[in-house]
């Protein structure tokens, strides 16, 4: 990509075998650096949509925070416009920022990588590059390089050999699942009380745990993972039965949440989450939703059924 993309620039776009490799290869060869580190990641690349982008990128998503480099935060390869140099990056959907705020986007894109510095600041010595330039200060490059925190930049005169940079992904994505883990870009990272009454919590629980909790109910409203387990497993709540469009008509159709069956009290910083609809989501009614976290054992589908059948619940 270093080497070629600036010729390509000027060639056709349609069926460029350049932009094939970004879309195919080049994430192939991310995936397999990352190997078990990846577990769950969505791995992206482009060259651009219709015309060559000026910046191509290959990314690293957590799809319970984004699967589009629009929105959220994740790790990506941004490719500088005229020079053969890429900057391995912890950086922020821009779109949505410019989208909410205008003329402060890059003001609010600083100051969201600053908080994430902070965030994982153990990383800091690891990823020393927290700032870049990308060679244009047009909208998308200037919003990124606002968006950057933390990260390494590489220059085909001197790009360190394969170990090295296997480590330096490697590296970014645990800086990314421990941003993940304590709050990500949030200034406020959710108290007890905002989850206290979904899960029923038990007084003075410590940050830590406090944290697993939150976590875990930014994996079930993943809004990909939620949409994928609704169809495969239907509309239907799998713990009472319920189906709201047989109850309510037209009104009540897809109405129906997704639940994460890994016990809450397995989640640590930096350990993957697995989005396999089949075998690690479910799908229940808000009530059932709700009481199912209540349990000793919220990733025990079948007995809080039987409780249900039982009217223990209820």
């Amino acid at each position: 990509m270093l080497t070629d993309y600036a010729a390509a620039k000027g060639q056709p776009f349609a069926q460029h075998p350049l932009g094939a490799f970004i879309r195919h290869d080049a994430v192939e060869a991310v995936e397999e650096a990352l190997g078990e580190l990846g577990a769950g990641f969505q791995v992206e690349g482009s060259a651009g949509a219709g015309n060559w982008a000026a910046v191509p990128w290959i990314s690293v998503f957590d799809p319970a925070i984004t699967t589009t480099a629009t929105h959220g935060y994740y790790v990506v390869y941004l490719f500088h416009v005229s020079q053969p140099i890429v900057h391995l990056s912890l950086n922020q959907g821009t779109t949505s920022v410019r989208e909410e705020f205008g003329a402060r986007a890059r003001e609010i894109l600083k100051d969201r990588a600053d908080l994430i510095r902070k965030r994982v600041a153990e990383f800091a010595e690891l990823l020393p590059i927290n700032k870049i330039d990308l060679g244009s200060d047009a909208r998308l490059p200037g919003d990124y390089v606002a968006g950057h925190s933390l990260g390494t930049t590489y220059s085909l005169d001197a790009l360190p050999d394969e170990t090295h940079l296997r480590s330096d992904l490697q590296t970014t994505v645990r800086a990314y699942r421990a941003l993940i883990y304590r709050g990500g870009t949030d200034a406020e990272v959710e108290s007890q009380t905002d989850i206290a009454d979904e899960f029923a919590i038990p007084p003075q629980t410590s940050i830590t745990e406090t944290r697993k909790y939150a976590y875990h109910r930014k994996v079930e409203r993943n809004r990909t993972a939620a949409r994928f387990a609704k169809k495969f497993h239907g509309d239907r709540c799998q713990a009472c039965s319920l189906d709201f469009a047989e109850r309510y008509g037209d009104i009540g159709k897809g109405f129906i949440e997704a639940h994460h069956l890994r016990p809450i009290a397995t989640l640590e910083e930096g350990v993957s989450i697995k989005y396999d609809v089949a075998a690690d989501f479910a799908v229940l009614c808000s009530n059932c939703h709700r009481m199912i976290h209540r349990t000793d054992d919220p990733s025990d589908l079948a007995g809080f059924r039987k409780l249900i059948n039982a009217g223990s619940l209820l």
